[in-house]
C-alpha cells in the first residue's frame, strides 16, 4: 500500500523527469498504427470512399436457361466472363449481386456489328452467377454454363455478342485484333457452343439498357452519383457507376472507367474528351430519374489520363481519431501502472533502465570504497558464483562526468528482477565489482564496458550503458 501511495505521488515526477521518451514512443507508435489503418483502407483509391446506399436489384427477365432435367428448346451456349473490380486480383470478393441481367446478340455472319445502326438477327434475355468455388477453372468469374438460345433461332451461322450491366457490348471474337466477330453454327441438338473466357468493359451507364457506347452523358450521370450524391433523389433506385458492385461510386469506379476509355481509344475507337471540372449531370424528372438531352462533346480520342478524379474526405476527422486514440492509449497505459504489480514494474524497469524497476542515484564525491565494496561484497554473497568482489577504488576508475570506462572480463550471473536486463560480474586489475546491464544479451568474455556507479536500495553497482565485446 505504501508503495501505490509512493507511486502516485511519484507520477508528477515520473512524467515530468522521464517521461518525454515514454510520450514520444506513445506518439511514433500511435502515428505509425494510424497510417497504417488509414493506407490499408484507401490503398485502393487516392480518394475518400463516402459510405452510400446500396444499389437496389435490378429487375430482369427470367432466366431462359433450362433445368438439367428439361432438354434446350435451340441452340445452347455456355459462357463466363469477368468484371474489372471483382474477383480476385484485389476486387471484390463477395458482389451485392450474385446474379447479373445477360442479353445475347445474335448478328448475321456478314455484317459490321459494331456499326450502331446494324441490328441483331436475336436477342435473348437471361442471367449469369457469381462462381464462388476456389477449385472452380472459372472462379471469380459469372458463368452461365447452359444457356438455351431458344426454339425460334433458326439454324445457321452468327455473329454472337453479349452485354450485362453498365457494360459495353462484347462481341466474341477468334483473335483480339480482329474487326469482325467469330462466325458460330448454331443449331438444335448440337453440342453445347463453348466461349472463351470474355473480360467487359464498364461504363455504358445511360441509358439503363445501354447504347453499347460510353459518351459525355454516360461520364456526367456517373460524376452526379460519384461518392455522398449517391443519395440524392435523380441517383436512387439506379445504378449510374458501381461498377465493381460493393455499394458506393468511388475512386476505384472511376478507375475502371478510365481503364474503359483507355482501351477504346488504344482501338481507335471515339472516346469523349473529359475536362477536369465537368458538367453537372441534369435531369427532367426526380420522379422518373430520365436523363435530359444533351449534346455529345466534340469526339477526340485523348489519353484518358487527361481526367481529374474527384476528390474528398476530410482531414479534420483524421486529426481527431487520431488524438483519441492516443487518449486511449495513454488511459489504458496509466491504468495497468498503478493496477498491475509487473506491469508497473516494467514500466519503471524501461523508464529509468533499472534492475528493479526504481529511480537510481549516482554516487557523490562522498562515496567511499569502502560504501562500494560493502555492497558488492552482500551481492555477491546472495549469488551463487565463487568471486568475491574486491574494494574499487573510484577515483582510478571514474572520469569526467562520473563516466566508468574500462577493458575487464564480463561473467554473467543471471536476469533482473524486471526480466529485461541482466546482473554482471567484471573482474579486471583492480579486482572484481558486481555490475547492470539493461540487455538481457550479455555473454561471458572479454569486453569493454562503458557506465556510471549507481546506488539503489543500498546496493551500488556499475550501470553499464554500453557493452563492446573484444576479440
Amino acid at each position: 500500500m505504501t508503495r501505490r501511495k509512493r507511486s502516485k505521488k511519484q507520477i508528477i515526477k515520473l512524467i515530468t523527469q522521464y517521461g518525454f521518451h515514454i510520450w514520444a514512443i506513445l506518439i511514433i507508435a500511435n502515428a505509425v498504427m494510424f497510417y497504417a489503418y488509414h493506407f490499408a483502407t484507401h490503398a485502393a483509391t487516392n480518394t475518400n470512399i463516402t459510405s452510400s446506399t446500396p444499389p437496389p436489384s435490378i429487375s430482369v427477365s427470367p432466366n431462359l436457361s433450362p433445368s438439367p432435367s428439361t432438354a434446350p428448346l435451340g441452340p445452347t451456349l455456355s459462357l463466363s466472363f469477368s468484371v474489372p473490380g471483382i474477383g480476385s486480383g484485389g476486387g471484390v470478393m463477395k458482389p451485392l449481386h450474385i446474379k447479373r441481367p445477360l442479353t445475347i446478340y445474335l448478328f448475321a455472319p456478314d455484317v459490321n456489328s459494331q456499326v450502331p445502326k446494324v441490328n441483331p438477327l436475336y436477342t435473348i434475355q437471361t442471367t449469369a452467377t457469381f462462381d464462388t468455388n476456389p477449385l472452380s477453372p472459372t472462379y471469380t468469374s459469372f458463368v452461365n454454363p447452359l444457356i438455351d438460345l431458344g426454339s425460334d433461332v433458326k439454324e445457321g451461322n452468327y455473329q454472337i455478342a453479349f452485354r450485362t450491366n453498365l457494360s459495353l457490348r462484347t462481341l466474341i471474337k477468334q483473335n483480339p485484333t480482329d474487326l469482325g466477330g467469330e462466325v458460330f453454327n448454331l443449331a438444335a441438338g448440337n453440342q453445347t457452343i463453348q466461349i472463351p473466357e470474355q473480360t467487359v468493359l464498364m461504363g455504358d451507364v445511360v441509358p439503363p439498357q445501354g447504347d453499347n457506347n460510353i459518351d459525355i452523358n454516360d461520364y456526367n450521370a456517373f460524376i452526379s452519383c460519384y461518392g455522398s450524391k449517391n443519395n440524392s433523389t435523380f441517383c436512387k433506385g439506379h445504378n449510374y457507376g458501381d461498377f465493381n458492385d460493393d455499394g458506393v461510386i468511388d475512386g476505384v469506379d472511376y478507375n475502371i472507367l478510365l481503364r474503359s476509355l483507355n482501351v477504346l481509344a488504344q482501338e481507335g475507337i471515339p472516346v469523349p474528351k473529359l475536362s477536369p471540372k465537368p458538367a453537372i449531370f441534369h435531369h427532367t424528372s426526380h420522379k422518373s430519374g430520365t436523363l435530359s438531352p444533351k449534346k455529345k462533346s466534340a469526339i477526340t480520342p485523348p489519353s484518358a489520363s487527361t481526367v481529374t478524379p474527384p476528390t474528398g474526405g476530410n482531414p479534420i476527422t483524421e486529426i481527431v481519431f487520431f488524438f483519441l486514440f492516443i487518449i486511449l492509449l495513454c488511459a489504458i497505459a496509466v491504468v495497468l501502472y498503478f493496477k498491475n504489480e509487473k506491469a508497473h514494474t516494467l514500466f519503471n524497469a524501461l523508464i529509468h533502465l533499472s534492475p528493479t524497476g526504481e529511480p537510481s542515484e549516482s554516487t557523490d564525491e562522498n562515496t567511499t570504497s569502502s560504501d562500494i565494496a560493502s555492497t558488492t561484497e552482500e551481492q555477491s554473497e546472495a549469488s551463487e558464483e565463487t568471486e568475491t568482489p574486491s574494494p574499487v577504488n573510484q577515483s582510478e576508475q571514474t572520469g569526467q562526468n562520473g563516466i566508468v570506462e574500462k577493458d575487464c572480463y564480463v561473467k554473467t550471473k543471471g536476469l533482473d528482477d524486471t526480466g529485461t536486463g541482466m546482473w554482471l560480474l567484471l573482474t579486471d586489475d583492480n579486482g572484481a565489482i558486481n555490475a547492470h546491464y539493461a540487455k538481457a544479451d550479455a555473454k561471458d568474455g572479454f569486453a569493454k564496458v562503458k557506465g556510471s556507479i549507481k546506488t539503489e536500495k543500498g546496493k551500488t553497482f556499475l550501470e553499464v550503458s554500453e557493452l563492446t565485446v573484444e576479440g
